[in-house]
């Protein structure tokens, strides 16, 4: 909605948020496309102050937001792109304490791969994949070191009451999720 609000308006745009998530993305998608702007909280409810001269010709549409870099498969080269979703914080279904120990074994296992996936994207209880203190969170750094995107949705973040524990990642939103999911050509579900 602000990426709309901004097309074509000359002056100063105000937008209102109601929650520090989407504070965060709106923040980090005027950052990424170089306008300027300023911000203020008070009592829960955040506000940014963004200078606009009219021309949008040279921000990110939008639906594109969210790309999915390929990457090219070492021993192949052959282009690739592929997303991991993690919905729950153990893999499978049946006994926890064996579904806790296979994510473990699986997000290790990522890391080693040839083929990086572009994205990783945690929701549900999978953002506990992310917070201090997982298991899995040395591999899920180290495959953000080596340039695999964390998104981590914002509203399982605040539901859990986690996100000061937040240990890899940004904080997303489900539009961003929902964006990466349509258009990646090939989606892991563990």
């Amino acid at each position: 909605m602000t990426k709309k609000s901004l097309k074509g308006f000359d002056g100063e745009l105000t937008v209102l948020l109601d929650n520090d998530s989407s504070f965060q993305n709106v923040k980090r998608f005027l950052s990424d496309n170089g306008k300027e702007f300023t911000e203020a909280e008070k009592d829960g409810l955040y506000s940014i102050f963004v200078n606009s001269d009219g021309n949008t010709a040279d921000m990110s549409a939008a639906e594109d937001y969210c790309t999915i870099p390929v990457r090219v498969n070492a021993a192949s080269k052959d282009a690739a792109s592929y997303m991991i979703a993690f919905s729950s914080d153990r893999m499978g279904e049946g006994d926890d304490e064996l579904g806790r120990l296979l994510i473990q074994g699986f997000c290790n296992s990522i890391k080693e791969a040839d083929d990086l996936p572009s994205t990783l994207v945690f929701y549900n209880s999978g953002v506990l994949l992310t917070i201090e203190g997982s298991t899995v969170l040395p591999a899920i750094k180290a495959l953000e070191e080596n340039g695999v995107r964390l998104l981590v949705c914002g509203t399982c973040i605040d539901y859990y009451d986690v996100k000061d524990k937040l240990g890899a990642g940004i904080i997303s939103n489900m539009y961003d999720i929902m964006d990466c999911l349509t258009k990646a050509e090939r989606i892991v579900k563990p």
